[in-house]
């Protein structure tokens, strides 16, 4: 793996130390890393194992380091980057900007072997700003203790499922044990170590160091770390401390140093004083490993490394005087807490050694470049909906490990629910369904795809794939919103299939000769429900079973084969001991009842008694379907049931479903196919159809299906 770090710089701290350590165990290890910060101290260690590092000012907390993104792109490309981790705020924003346009340019076929994606490590506590979110940016965003997970699902609404919690590492071979008993405790060192900063409480540790004197007159504390930026003057509020209680000859101020391991074998307790909760606590593990006992505020992630009186001491913010007393309980018998240090040691070794840490980190990198993250959109048309079966399938099978996803509307969300291709649905309440855009964006957020293929192309369905941040959006130039479809692909100007048109958004994939079949899945307690509306209107399992189709959209009246002729016919094919069942919309009730009306033999009546899981249950149950242009053609070829398609004014060319079951009859006339709703011509085209030739051609469907 090709691993890109990008942080501020590389000076002092647990981050950037965090950062070279893994730098390191990253080129050890067989793969390559390379660095971006603003450079620093820690520099070298990476020329020294020969890692490669950009020097860019992505510490600048300025809109100017947008102007970065470019750069930060060049270097993607020239390294093919295959996985950037940002480690903090500023470089995120840069860096996923500059992924994000990476990832659009990418060829797809590097993806079926390995995904680009971009991690955060959230490495503190951070407010809740809009500033902030960008470490939800990540495909997985890594954590060092449950408290900050906990801060990233509430305070962020980052999902649970895409956190993972991994904690900072020691190196154990450079921080050995040593035996409390082995200290100098006549003459003790008490240390903090940290930046100085007010947050860090290292006035509290002073303060509280007077009563360690009255006991250990020739005890010692050590101030270990450099003031950061701006907070210079604190150092002068530490010295002006020391000199007010008198401490001078007691208190040293070792600055930043590198020789951590080589203290923490000379000092007897650590004592981190902090006025606010920390992340995590890398110098309480370090010194933990080394047999020392550590001391810390009842706060934050030092919780988790921390447990009172087993392996180490809690003590309540801000209270100096019970970090005190603490303190002189330790000194007062040191060998009594002896099992305190063996254990702390012992949690190290199981939970913090560091190689264990980084396999963590490398397997967080694998996971997410194993996992493509997929979003269709088929928000209506339940006909359509059926046909984005086949794209959704070869999708699937391309990438065996992807998560796919569907949104799709509340009408035709059934037929999806036990589709084996999709790992989860989201359905869009067609209602008022402008207003659900905001909800909707988050939920596709959460899930993170990084290609969306727009089977829909409306202005619906171009909002919310936008405004989710999907990397690649595949779409139909429609003229609507076409600008924010990164992935065009214009219509062929002659006739398409309707799956051959939807596959055109995955051949821009390179993905080709696909399975073009239909398929759909009826839910046991819905062929159930057809069996006992069968049951009532006495249907034997031995007669078959011919449904017709009597609607068709309201607004397509020229789709419409005529009632008379859907009498004649039933009678006609009644004479042959077969039972009629008709579907139909509410709107339709009426022609229905006429219908049944005027026939001899009494069709069964399921028009406008049906939801969609019953009508799939119900055409299951038939031998053959009669229907126009419309939804339950799709249906039947997904069942795999034979079907007889009546055309008029559309065009079967293109819209006729795949399946070897599927037949049609199209009346074509010199001004076929119009796609006009209404014909005003004496006698339509569907008026050609005659009820001989449909008897005849369904006649012809039984006999071939019952040999």
């Amino acid at each position: 793996m090709r691993v890109l770090q990008i942080l501020p710089e590389l000076n002092i701290g647990g981050v950037e130390k965090g950062t070279v350590e893994l730098a390191k165990y990253l080129a050890l290890h067989g793969h390559y890393p390379i660095v971006i910060s603003n450079g620093g101290r820690l520099v070298r260690e990476l020329q020294e194992y020969g890692i490669k590092h950009y020097i860019l000012p992505v510490h600048k907390k300025s809109p100017l380091s947008l102007l970065l993104v470019p750069r930060i792109v060049k270097i993607l490309r020239k390294e093919q980057v295959d996985i950037v981790h940002a480690r903090s705020r500023v470089p995120a924003i840069v860096g996923y900007l500059a992924f994000k346009r990476y990832f659009q340019n990418l060829n797809l076929v590097k993806i079926s072997t390995f995904v680009p994606s971009f991690v955060t490590t959230a490495h503190g506590y951070y407010r809740k700003h809009i500033f902030s979110k960008i470490m939800t940016k990540g495909k997985i965003v890594i954590c060092p203790s449950q408290i900050i997970a906990k801060h990233m699902h509430r305070d962020f609404g980052f999902p649970m499922e895409r956190i993972r919690i991994i904690p900072r590492g020691v190196n154990l071979r450079e921080y050995r044990f040593v035996s409390p008993q082995d200290r100098d405790w006549r003459h003790p060192i008490i240390a903090t170590i940290g930046r100085l900063s007010p947050t860090k409480g290292q006035d509290i540790f002073l303060r509280a160091f007077r009563e360690v004197l009255k006991i250990k007159p020739f005890a010692r504390a050590w101030i270990i770390g450099s003031p950061s930026s701006g907070k210079e003057d604190y150092l002068s509020e530490l010295e002006l401390i020391v000199k007010r209680y008198g401490l001078e000859n007691a208190v040293e101020f070792l600055g930043h140093r590198y020789d951590i391991a080589d203290l923490l074998a000379k000092i007897n307790i650590l004592v981190q004083a902090s006025r606010i909760p920390e992340s995590f606590g890398r110098s309480i593990i370090e010194a933990q490993a080394r047999g020392v006992y550590t001391v810390a505020t009842d706060l934050g992630g030092f919780r988790e490394v921390i447990h009172n009186g087993r392996t180490g001491f809690l003590f309540p913010a801000e209270d100096e005087k019970a970090l005190g007393r603490t303190l002189v309980s330790i000194l007062k018998n040191p060998s009594g807490y002896e099992e305190i240090a063996i254990r702390a040691r012992r949690q190290v070794e199981e939970k913090f050694d560091q190689e264990k840490i980084h396999t963590q980190i490398v397997n967080v990198y694998r996971e997410v470049g194993e996992t493509l993250s997929i979003l269709f959109v088929k928000l209506t048309a339940l006909g359509d909906a059926v046909l984005s079966i086949p794209s959704i399938r070869a999708i699937k099978k391309r990438f065996p490990k992807s998560r796919v996803y569907l949104l799709t509307s509340d009408k035709v969300a059934v037929i999806f629910k036990n589709c084996p291709y999709i790992d989860g649905l989201l359905i869009y309440p067609l209602k008022f369904k402008y207003l659900y855009i905001p909800k909707f964006v988050r939920k596709i957020k959460q899930l993170a795809p990084e290609i969306s293929f727009d089977l829909q192309n409306n202005k619906l369905s171009r909002i919310l794939t936008f405004f989710s941040g999907i990397y690649q959006r595949y779409g139909f130039v429609k003229g609507k919103l076409d600008f924010v479809v990164n992935k065009k692909v214009n219509l062929p100007k002659f006739p398409l299939p309707p799956v051959d048109q939807q596959l055109l958004l995955l051949s821009k994939m390179g993905i080709r000769n696909v399975n073009k079949d239909l398929e759909l899945w009826v839910e046991e307690e819905d062929l159930k429900r057809a069996e006992e509306f069968l049951n009532a209107y006495w249907v034997s399992r031995k007669q078959k079973l011919v449904g017709i189709n009597i609607s068709c959209s309201e607004k397509w009246k020229s789709k419409q084969w005529p009632p008379e002729k859907i009498i004649q016919f039933i009678d006609r094919i009644a004479k042959l001991s077969l039972r009629v069942i008709i579907f139909g919309t509410p709107e339709h009730l009426p022609l229905s009842i006429k219908i049944v009306k005027t026939c001899s033999a009494k069709p069964i009546n399921a028009v406008g008694k049906t939801d969609l899981g019953l009508l799939l249950g119900l055409i299951s149950k038939c031998a053959v379907l009669i229907t126009t242009d419309s939804a339950p053609l799709h249906i039947a070829a997904g069942l795999k049931i034979p079907v007889l398609a009546l055309f008029g004014p559309t065009d079967p060319r293109r819209h006729l479903p795949p399946g070897e079951d599927v037949y049609f009859i199209w009346k074509r006339k010199t001004c076929s196919p119009c796609y006009k709703y209404q014909c005003h011509k004496k006698k339509s085209c569907m008026e050609e159809i005659g009820v001989e030739e449909v008897e005849e051609k369904v006649l012809e469907i039984l006999k071939f299906h019952t040999h």
